[in-house]
């Protein structure tokens, strides 16, 4: 078989709602990698925020981070994805205008409005999770007064907004790439993520697979929620995790069992990849 290069969402795919993954799927990507595939994360958290215990089980051999925005590849960086002050401003602008909290994403750190990072937190709180599994969740985070003036930022995640996806995007405009964002295991209509010019995890497979030199036909792309749907899209083959939401098990090619139950390791075996 040739070389497969194998993208895996990290929330709901790669990793359980109790943030853990199954050692299934540890033996699975480790038996692929023997086998000559690659394996590379493809996710909407950036590069900090990555599970440590993933990166100590397993050796990726790239990563789309920041749902494209960041992509890496045998620990080099091959494309970053900034927008504009004015481009930022406007969103913040938009944020602020309907007292939106939000977090913004860099590759070090997540940056937060002191009232945004308290409501978000006391909202999550709220629902059961403590500050010592938030700090683990949301990583390194930085406090500031005006984030105006950034220029690391690759992507914005909001939660808890008055208006739809629908809603936003309309108001944004097209520059900004508006998706759902799933907590714990829902997706909501309110909580939602943000890339700039275009920019998300379809067109991140495509560039990381045209930096490596191989055909997209050759490239397989796992996830669950509606920011994995594009890219579910564009990958030679598609696979839903069976935890996955209706609309991404519509598009794939292929949908697999839930993350707690063999979710990768079934879909390994079905693909020829062990």
């Amino acid at each position: 078989m040739e070389t497969k290069y194998i993208f895996l969402d990290v929330d709901g795919t790669l990793v359980n709602f109790r943030g853990e993954v199954p050692e299934s799927a540890v033996y699975a990507i480790k038996k692929a990698q023997a086998n000559g595939h690659k394996i590379m994360l493809a996710t909407g958290r950036q590069k900090s925020q990555i599970h440590k215990f993933l990166l100590e089980k397993i050796d990726f051999d790239g990563m789309v981070a920041s749902s494209g925005a960041y992509i890496e590849y045998g620990g080099r960086v091959v494309f970053e994805s900034r927008p504009s002050r004015e481009r930022l401003c406007q969103m913040i602008d938009f944020f602020d205008k309907y007292k939106i909290p939000y977090f913004l994403q860099s590759t070090d750190r997540l940056i937060a409005l002191r009232w945004c990072y308290d409501q978000i937190y006391s909202h999550f709180e709220s629902e059961g999770a403590s500050k010592v599994t938030l700090d683990s969740v949301f990583g390194n985070t930085e406090v500031v007064e005006d984030p105006r003036a950034l220029e690391c930022v690759e992507k914005a995640a909001y939660y808890y907004s008055p208006l739809s996806i629908d809603e936003v995007r309309a108001e944004l405009g097209d520059y900004y790439y508006v998706v759902s964002y799933s907590l714990g295991s829902g997706q909501s209509l309110y909580h939602g993520e943000i890339t700039f010019d275009g920019t998300n995890k379809a067109n991140g497979v495509e560039r990381f697979m045209a930096a490596a030199g191989a055909p997209m036909e050759n490239s397989i792309a796992f996830g669950d929620s509606g920011n994995d749907l594009d890219m579910l899209k564009v990958a030679g083959v598609g696979v839903c995790m069976g935890n996955g939401s209706d609309d991404v098990k519509a598009v794939a090619d292929i949908v697999t069992t839930d993350v707690t139950d063999d979710g990768i390791y079934n879909a390994f075996v079905k693909l020829g990849l062990i």
